[in-house]
């Protein structure tokens, strides 16, 4: 039986999120978008086999999904990006699916709408399965998540399957012909110095209320189609965020982090709940920073300060509900 197993992060981002939308990108004539992410120590795992039976057995545990049949069972599964991926990889390769399982579950809490991008990890971990479990090589596999998510309907960037792919910390651009180039400015892996300096001063905290950014797209869009610089200001925001990493400068960091999330709250008046603003102030109390994961906003906040106050924050921040994600 041939089988294969892997892991794969999913993420923080730090800023720039919806400057990868290469809709935006066109649509207001941003000449490029800028993110910076860090993959988080938390991840979701993709079991894959070849067992030698009849159909295909798809296992999501975590969502209580279970979904057997055929390629044609699949595809009425039209809203199962894991559904949508496996008959897409499986017909534009052109192989036999019989007897293929694969489960995904998660290593670690991951709450649902967080924010974190888990949707495009467990894309970018289906893919990166079925290319080892059928020895396809050279498979761009954010860019054929990408696609896949797009024949579905969803609006979204790249930063996320990147983020997956690579894990680490990553500074990207977004651009080129068409808006649909994706460039690595800068990447340093997982437990490099400074990956690990940036670990060390953010907490992600989950508010306890799940949110869809995409529920949010929409005011998103209202936001920069009144206001079309705030694009660019947010892309330039992730720029001089990197440099601030660069330099190790704490002070950089934590004031781009806040730039972020002012910029956002001009998008979007929803960006924040009332219980994720009551939380913000008791971080700024002990001299964090803060921003919603996700470009629309997830249910997950974003802490950066100084890690010798992280253990009173997290104390003080479990009063409101929720709990720790890393």
């Amino acid at each position: 039986m041939k089988r294969v197993t892997l892991f794969v992060p999913v993420r923080a981002d730090i800023a720039g999120g919806s400057t990868d939308i290469s809709y935006y990108l066109k649509k207001l004539k941003a000449d490029r978008g800028s993110v910076v992410n860090i993959a988080l120590p938390v991840q979701v795992k993709v079991e894959a086999k070849l067992n030698g039976g009849k159909g295909i057995k798809l296992e999501l545990p975590d969502l209580g999904e279970k979904i057997e049949g055929s390629i044609e069972d699949l595809i009425k599964q039209e809203k199962n990006n894991v559904s949508q991926i496996v008959r897409h990889f499986i017909s534009l390769f052109n192989l036999k699916p019989d007897g293929l399982e694969i489960k995904v579950t998660s290593v670690g809490i991951i709450p649902s709408a967080s924010g974190l991008g888990t949707s495009s990890a467990v894309g970018v971990g289906v893919i990166m399965a079925l290319s080892e479990l059928y020895e396809i090589p050279g498979v761009n596999v954010p860019e054929l998540n990408y696609l896949v998510e797009m024949s579905m309907g969803i609006l979204g960037g790249k930063q996320d399957y990147y983020a997956a792919w690579h894990g680490g910390m990553n500074y990207m651009t977004f651009g080129g012909p068409g808006y649909g180039e994706a460039k690595m400015i800068d990447h340093r892996e997982e437990n490099s110095p400074l990956y690990n300096w940036v670990l060390n001063h953010i907490l992600v905290y989950y508010s306890g209320e799940s949110r869809s950014s995409g529920k949010l797209n929409s005011q998103m869009r209202s936001g920069y189609e009144k206001n079309p610089l705030l694009i660019k200001k947010i892309a330039k925001n992730a720029e001089d965020i990197w440099r601030g990493i660069l330099g190790k400068d704490l002070s950089m960091l934590k004031t781009g982090i806040a730039n972020d999330r002012n910029l956002r709250l001009d998008l979007s008046s929803a960006y924040y709940t009332k219980n994720m603003k009551m939380m913000a102030k008791i971080a700024e109390k002990y001299g964090y920073s803060h921003r919603a994961c996700g470009a629309g906003g997830g249910g997950c906040l974003l802490f950066c300060g100084d890690k010798s106050n992280k253990k009173l924050l997290l104390s003080e921040l479990k009063k409101f509900g929720g709990y720790s994600v890393y």
